[in-house]
């Protein structure tokens, strides 16, 4: 800040002596040309003075974005509003909008606009590629110069705002837990979710339909493809948890568990969710779909912590002897020894690249989980 004060005052001091001696040779010089020079340089002086008085204060900025939802991966477009009371000329206005560094680049867009006599204008910046976690945008630094170059101004316009980006979401990550499960068409006491559909109806075959699910003897007495229409399980009371341990998949763990939480919450499941990590958060039972956004805030903005401190609010939170989901970057030892000493109806859901995969556990794929849910 001093030092653009102070090359201010160099630039108008040194304007002033350049007149002062303009001036001075033409009252030894007294011809028409040196009068001619210093009157016109009189008007540069003034166009100087009245360049100077427009403050950048006067500009009112607003970013707008193309969605109001943004996950893990998406693209932002973001608008800049550029609004003001007065038509005074202004030439140019190179405007700059920093990149959060919780993205992880340090980068800006700049973008240069030609306001003249405008009250209003829109620019649309480049878009730019977000991930997981709350980013705040800083304020727009905006600057101008005179015609001639001389007086250079700028001003940090607008107030900071924050973007949350939430987890990337799958809508599909019932069936595909479906698909995981070893024994899907036994009584396994460690799945759920699935062994206790109960077949509700019968009705015609339609395109987007499962062929597991057709009713091949009621096809061929009635020569119609049919097939079973099931009640929804995810209406039945669960818990799940998610163990957000420090951990290579942790990102990956924490996409399949609010992919899960966020679906059933959506066919008003009654669930429980407790999100262990820092930062994290228990919500008891309910059917509100509103839950929704406070439970989207949570997973974005959830960090790992180190396993000795998540095994003790484990074991805190595994009180409801029902049926339980874990989703857990890694299937630890400490984890499987504290499950086995209990008598709780718990499914482990972890990602399948593991090295020693654990019996009556599920695993997703971590490439279906990296790829928006088309692998």
């Amino acid at each position: 800040m001093l030092k653009g004060r102070l090359l201010l005052f160099s630039r108008w001091l040194a304007l002033l002596l350049l007149y002062a001696a303009l001036i001075t040779y033409t009252l030894f010089q007294g011809d028409t040309a040196s009068w001619f020079l210093t009157y016109f340089f009189t008007l540069i002086m003034l166009f100087l003075i009245f360049s100077s008085l427009y403050r950048l204060k006067n500009w009112h900025v607003q970013r707008v974005f193309s969605k109001k939802e943004y996950f893990d991966g998406d693209f932002v477009q973001m608008e800049l509003q550029f609004k003001r009371k007065s038509f005074y000329p202004v030439g140019y206005l190179l405007v700059e909008q920093r990149i959060p560094l919780s993205l992880g680049s340090h980068y800006a867009r700049q973008q240069t606009l030609y306001p003249f006599f405008k009250k209003e204008i829109t620019v649309a910046l480049k878009p730019f590629q977000v991930k997981r976690g709350k980013h705040t945008f800083s304020k727009i630094t905006a600057e101008t110069s005179d015609a001639f170059g001389l007086i250079e101004r700028s001003r940090r316009l607008g107030e900071p705002e924050q973007l949350i980006v939430y987890p990337s979401y799958f809508p599909d990550i019932l069936l595909r837990l479906g698909e995981a499960n070893p024994d899907r068409d036994a009584s396994a006491n460690h799945w759920t979710l699935h062994k206790n559909d109960a077949l509700h109806s019968l009705r015609e075959f339609m395109p987007g339909d499962r062929m597991t699910w057709i009713d091949w003897k009621s096809t061929a007495k009635t020569n119609t493809m049919m097939t079973r229409e099931f009640e929804n399980s995810s209406a039945r009371k669960m818990q799940l948890i998610f163990f957000g341990v420090t951990h290579d998949y942790f990102e990956h763990a924490l996409r399949a568990a609010y992919s899960f939480s966020r679906k059933l919450l959506e066919d008003h499941a009654e669930v429980r969710i407790t999100i262990l990590g820092e930062n994290g958060q228990t919500f008891d039972f309910s059917r509100d779909k509103k839950r929704i956004t406070e439970i989207s805030h949570v997973f974005a903005e959830l960090k790992s912590c180190d396993e000795a401190v998540l095994m003790q609010e484990l074991q805190s939170v595994l009180k409801w002897q029902k049926d339980t989901f874990i989703f857990t970057p890694v299937i630890s030892d400490a984890l499987i020894g504290l499950l086995n000493k209990s008598n709780w109806r718990v499914s482990l859901v972890s990602i399948l690249d593991q090295q020693n995969p654990t019996e009556h556990a599920l695993y997703l794929r971590k490439e279906w989980l990296e790829a928006g849910g088309d692998a």
